[in-house]
């Protein structure tokens, strides 16, 4: 492989002749080679985006020459539908601000488009990547805005894959809406549920965290672009911001507006931390969701075995037939690795300062990879676990049977203290709760299956009125 010669302010390197990056990137890769990763395609697409939008408003107010201007837009086009992949070689974790990877952007764009005009790769003839691709920009401005866009794009997915897993656990609770359990607290014996009451809190929360997301990301949808160096917008027409904003709604099709304060947009990143909280907040309900999967799952057989989880594997390389909650347990590994990136997007918007917070690199890394990882679960919990799932009625009644504590419904009857001795005796001896109440002689059998019944157990009902009865007295 050939090399090529490059020159800045701190010397020359030598860059691969058939490099469309050039100088400034060879630099970086050099320095930074921390994590083996990379930034993600959608990032890359953005970014060159924003290129193109930018060139355009340039164009538009009469400071970018119209042969230069055409060559990088066809450049930036070329960039965003994935032709030069390749040279976008830098790590994730790179020098603060995201400078690098700005300027990996510009290199390529401009030696593609002095490419286009005619001149050789390193000529930078008829576009610099500073003067030209960078024209009314700083990687200050536009790596937030492509983060930005970034996170919009891939939010879609995040809520189209987040909503078709809370149908499909609403599906489920409308299938097994009339099946009484014992609920728990505690992780003990509680009042009766249905177990479409136990889904519908899942399900409930989802969609809740769901609007949370969609908050968030509105937030987004307001752009530093324009804002240069630190948010006066030094070195731009008064025109350009506008017309960039408008410019980028159209090429990446996302709704967006202009910042209303770019100074802030720059210094703070509070937009970036409400976005991860919100991704928090679905992380921790997927948390939920797994480990109780894997609660009402257990054993079957010396545990709680009520809910039957899709059998995706074996469970032991030494224990025949042993099937394990394969699908819950990876769930909840991605959801403690969202509340770590969240950790880390909360360090980096603490550790903003003066005019700019320079750890978008990171905030980056993090949240995008949240975004993918939470789509990513649950899809699979959806069609690997939810969509799947049945249950056990026989064990469900056998341990509803068992447990007195749906006595509770006779408490207003008879009054707690009467309903705890009750309960003690019937545990002492081995009974049931129909056995228990009918040898205490408290309700004729008629009476126990009309107070006993399941919507009485499960929903608010008018207290009934015992023939020849006496209620508890409340002294």
């Amino acid at each position: 492989m050939g090399f090529r010669t490059e020159a800045d302010f701190l010397g020359k390197v030598r860059v691969p002749s058939s490099a469309y990056y050039g100088i400034f990137t060879v630099r970086a890769s050099s320095n930074f080679r921390l994590s083996q990763s990379k930034p993600d395609r959608n990032f890359i697409r953005m970014l060159a985006l924003v290129k193109k939008s930018c060139a355009e408003a340039n164009m538009a107010t009469g400071e970018l020459e119209a042969k230069a201007g055409r060559a990088i837009i066809q450049a930036a086009s070329e960039v965003a539908a994935g032709k030069f992949d390749s040279q976008f070689i830098l790590d994730s974790f790179t020098a603060g601000a995201g400078t690098p990877f700005n300027m990996n952007m510009n290199e390529v764009i401009a030696n593609r488009a002095n490419e286009i005009l005619g001149a050789p790769l390193g000529s930078y003839r008829f576009v610099h990547p500073n003067n030209s691709a960078n024209m009314s920009q700083s990687s200050n401005d536009v790596i937030p805005t492509a983060i930005r866009l970034t996170l919009l794009e891939e939010s879609g997915e995040l809520l189209e894959q987040a909503g078709r897993l809370a149908d499909a656990i609403e599906a489920k609770a409308r299938k097994f809406r009339s099946v009484i359990k014992a609920g728990r607290t505690h992780l003990m014996d509680a009042v009766p549920l249905t177990v479409g009451d136990e889904l519908s809190a899942h399900f409930a929360s989802i969609r809740q965290d769901m609007a949370s997301i969609r908050f968030a990301a509105g937030l987004l949808r307001e752009l530093p672009i324009g804002a240069t160096a630190l948010g006066s917008g030094i070195n731009t027409h008064p025109d350009y911001r506008r017309i960039a904003v408008e410019r980028i709604a159209a090429n990446t099709r996302i709704r967006v507006r202009q910042g209303k304060n770019l100074f802030r947009l720059l210094s703070s990143a509070n937009d970036f931390l409400a976005y991860s909280s919100a991704q928090r907040l679905l992380a921790v309900s997927i948390l939920k969701l797994s480990n109780d999967l894997k609660l009402l799952s257990s054993g079957p057989a010396t545990m709680v075995g009520e809910y039957l989880l899709p059998e995706v594997e074996p469970g032991s390389s030494i224990m025949p037939g042993k099937v394990n909650p394969s699908i819950p347990e990876a769930a909840e590994m991605v959801a403690n690795r969202v509340l770590g990136n969240d950790q880390s997007v909360l360090l980096a918007a603490a550790g903003g300062q003066l005019q700019l917070n320079v750890q978008t690199p990171l905030i980056l890394h993090c949240l995008s990879s949240s975004n993918r990882l939470l789509a990513n679960c649950c899809r699979m919990l959806r069609e690997k676990c939810i969509e799947g799932l049945r249950i056990d009625p026989a064990r469900i009644q056998k341990n509803l049977d068992s447990s007195l504590i749906a006595l509770t419904a006779l408490a207003p009857y008879f009054g707690y203290a009467k309903m705890s001795e009750v309960v003690k005796k019937a545990q002492k001896d081995g009974l049931g709760i129909k056995e228990a109440v009918l040898r205490e002689g408290l309700l004729s059998e008629a009476e126990y299956e009309e107070l006993m019944s399941p919507r009485r157990l499960t929903r608010p009902a008018k207290r009934k009125r015992l023939a020849g009865k006496r209620r508890f007295s409340r002294k």
